[in-house]
């Protein structure tokens, strides 16, 4: 019987096993293992109406309802507007014999200047003498390369720029001899890699230049030789009119505009360490305008220019060189312009220069500028006459 009972729960169980539809747990959920039993398809009939009823691209690409063929002319027409220059900044492009004969003599001395290494917009005028027939050039010396690499300047950078012409000193003088130029303004790449800055380099060619040309005014537009004054020294003793650095920006922006290793106060320094080290010497700075700055930082930079002696100021017009360099703020009015050169000599200095176009070496500024140093020329001739 008891056999009989254990076959037939045996039976009992394999039936059931057999009939009783397969299942098994994971993770204590009981999950319907039968394969045979095929899912039931979604279909989504709604889909394509959902889809027409959705966002766009104009949601995806503007804030604002899709514009009509009328509205994105105007639209283009307004940003081709913003992006052209004002008026009052267009000029001719440089042509003429005389341009083109100091070209010339440049490519076979294998000499550089500023007005087409930074894409000057006088250079015409200034290369030609203007309506004060001042000819005047910019003669930049130690190379194209420069060291540093501020955000402003179009000039070549490298870490390492190529040795120094132990011949432009005296090519220079020779260039400029033969041009019968009025004035001159020598200026440079800075050069860290040297030894002495380049300052040897910079007495050196105003020497050749005094020799060949002895009445030729002579401006030194110069690197801030790290503030160090026994660097300063032999450029303002070297024999030159005019000693020139420039301050560029005011001191709120100093390092968004220019390189890391020069600042407002070493600046400062090397305008302040010429005067006293020549206090006959003319010496000049220059603000660019346009790049971010508030008429009280302007101000202010004036004020601190003033302080150091500074006798000459130029205010010019930021232009952005390439679509890589820093971007215009805003365009300065002519008339913002006019009210900074009255400030200016409100403020004591000699000679103040302000307008869109006005550059550091503008010519324009070394017309005034050889006026007052012909003056002074006179009137010491006058005292030495007297004294005998």
């Amino acid at each position: 019987m008891n056999s009989l009972l254990r076959c037939s729960r045996v039976r009992t169980a394999s039936s059931l096993l057999k009939t009783a539809p397969s299942s098994r747990r994971f993770l204590a959920t009981e999950i319907d293992a039968n394969t045979d039993a095929k899912p039931e398809k979604r279909v989504r009939k709604d889909f394509t109406q959902r889809l027409n009823n959705g966002p766009s691209f104009s949601d995806f690409a503007s804030s604002s309802a899709p514009l009509t063929p009328a509205e994105a002319m105007e639209k283009a027409q307004s940003k081709a507007a913003k992006a052209r220059l004002p008026r009052w900044l267009k000029t001719d492009i440089p042509v003429g014999k005389e341009v083109s004969r100091i070209r010339k003599t440049l490519r076979e001395l294998k000499l550089h200047t500023v007005c087409e290494e930074a894409r000057c917009p006088n250079m015409g005028e200034c290369w030609g003498g203007g309506k004060h027939g001042t000819a005047t050039a910019t003669i930049m010396i130690m190379g194209d390369t420069c060291t540093r690499g501020c955000r402003f300047c179009s000039v070549k950078t490298s870490k390492t720029p190529g040795a120094l012409d132990a011949n432009e000193p005296q090519n220079v003088a020779r260039a400029l001899a033969a041009w019968g130029l009025d004035y001159v303004v020598l200026t440079s790449v800075d050069r860290d890699d040297l030894p002495d800055f380049g300052s040897a380099h910079f007495a050196e060619t105003v020497r050749s230049i005094r020799e060949q040309a002895p009445q030729m005014m002579i401006e030194c537009l110069t690197p801030d030789f790290l503030g160090r004054a026994d660097l300063i020294e032999p450029v303002a003793q070297s024999g030159l009119d005019v000693y020139a650095h420039n301050i560029e920006t005011v001191e709120g922006l100093q390092r968004s505009v220019r390189d890391h290793r020069a600042n407002y106060k070493q600046s400062m320094f090397v305008l302040e360490h010429v005067k006293r080290t020549k206090p006959t010497l003319l010496t000049k700075s220059s603000i660019m305008l346009g790049v971010g700055e508030t008429d009280a930082e302007v101000m202010q930079t004036m004020r601190d220019l003033r302080t150091a002696g500074v006798d000459i100021v130029t205010l010019g017009q930021y232009m952005r060189p390439t679509k890589r360099h820093m971007k215009v703020h805003e365009y300065v009015t002519p008339e913002k312009f006019a009210h900074w050169e009255k400030i200016g000599s409100e403020l004591g200095f000699v000679y103040a220069a302000s307008g869109p176009l006005v550059r550091s070496s503008y010519k324009a500024g070394e017309f005034f500028i050889s006026e007052i140093l012909r003056k002074r020329a006179s009137a010491s001739m006058r005292n030495v006459a007297a004294s005998v």
